[in-house]
């Protein structure tokens, strides 16, 4: 068995985020300044981690982020993949969290209840945003497989963060909310894969120990977050 660590880690902070904007995956700015002095304070606290891959959402403050932490992994292999895209909150993306608040929050509470199928209109449920992480996660651990991979970072965004939590670690969707985050914060953890490049990769039958939760000391000297 080939122990596999993921490190999966949060973008850097937007306009959006610092306006308090609801921010899916229909809203696509960069990073401002302070988000970019972020993912540099990321890249260097993972800069002696040997990665062997960085995979990345197909959104632009994710590319960012996964692009400064690939300054200190020349040559590491680097993927955009949209299936790991923050999940859509529909008609509310965009809108700032203090007047979209009583809408997600449903939502948000219908999960926590088992209502892993409520979703706000025109976006996406607990359970689309785990069927898609499946199948991406799937195929990152059959690569990681096939090349002997040991450490891979995983640039994503907080609500995407919590699902994958929920769906790798905890195997319950209802407890997604258990897992706190930042932005650039990342999580830590370990998956032991078989060596039989032949055989099934299935996430939901595999353990994921968590290592480390919601690393965030490299961000102490930044201001506020």
């Amino acid at each position: 068995m080939a122990k596999l660590d993921i490190y999966l880690a949060r973008h850097g902070q937007t306009a959006a985020n610092a306006a308090g904007v609801l921010q899916g995956s229909s809203i696509n700015p960069p990073l401002n300044k302070l988000g970019r002095r972020q993912a540099n304070a990321l890249a260097i606290a993972m800069k002696d981690e040997q990665l062997d891959w960085i995979v990345t959402s197909g959104l632009d403050r994710a590319i960012e982020t996964a692009n400064t932490v690939a300054k200190y992994h020349e040559n590491t292999p680097f993927l955009s993949d949209s299936r790991l895209n923050e999940i859509s909150w529909g008609e509310q993306d965009g809108v700032n969290i203090s007047e979209a608040k009583s809408v997600v929050d449903k939502v948000a509470h219908g999960w926590m209840n088992g209502d892993f199928d409520a979703k706000i209109a025109g976006g996406e449920s607990a359970n689309e945003a785990k069927a898609r992480i499946l199948e991406a996660f799937t195929d990152i651990l059959k690569v990681a497989r096939e090349r002997n991979y040991h450490k891979i970072a995983v640039c994503i965004h907080g609500r995407i963060m919590r699902v994958i939590m929920g769906t790798l670690v905890s195997k319950d969707l209802s407890k997604m909310h258990h897992f706190p985050h930042t932005n650039c914060c990342y999580h830590q953890i370990r998956v032991e894969l078989d060596d039989d490049a032949e055989s099934a990769v299935d996430p939901e039958q595999l353990t994921f120990e968590p290592i480390r939760i919601d690393v965030r000391g490299h961000l102490a000297d930044l201001g506020k977050l």
